[in-house]
C-alpha cells in the first residue's frame, strides 16, 4: 500500500493566493525600476559640432552624424586640429 506524505501534495506545486500576489508585486515592482532607469534621452548624448579628439562622433552642418578626424591646421590654429566628415 502507498502511503500518503502530506509534503508532496499538490501545496509544494501549486503556490498560494498571498504567494502569487507577492510574486505579482515583486515583478510589477522590478518592471517599473527598468523602465523607469532605461530613459532613452539619458542614454545619449548629443554629440558636440566641434571635434576635440579623433574618432569621436561629431554633427555635421547639413544634419547627419560625422566622425572627427585629424586635419591640417590653418595659420591661425594650434596643433591638433580636427574636422567633422561624414561617416559614409
Amino acid at each position: 500500500m502507498i502511503e500518503s506524505r502530506p509534503e508532496l501534495t499538490c501545496r509544494a506545486i501549486r503556490p498560494t493566493r498571498p504567494e502569487r500576489a507577492l510574486a505579482r508585486a515583486s515583478t510589477l515592482l522590478v518592471c517599473m525600476v527598468a523602465l523607469t532607469a532605461c530613459n532613452p534621452d539619458t542614454l545619449t548624448d548629443t554629440p558636440p559640432a566641434t571635434c576635440t579628439e579623433s574618432g569621436v562622433q561629431c554633427q555635421l552642418a547639413a544634419g547627419p552624424l560625422g566622425v572627427c578626424e585629424r586635419a591640417q591646421c590653418g595659420p591661425d590654429e594650434t596643433a591638433p586640429c580636427f574636422q567633422c566628415t561624414p561617416q559614409h
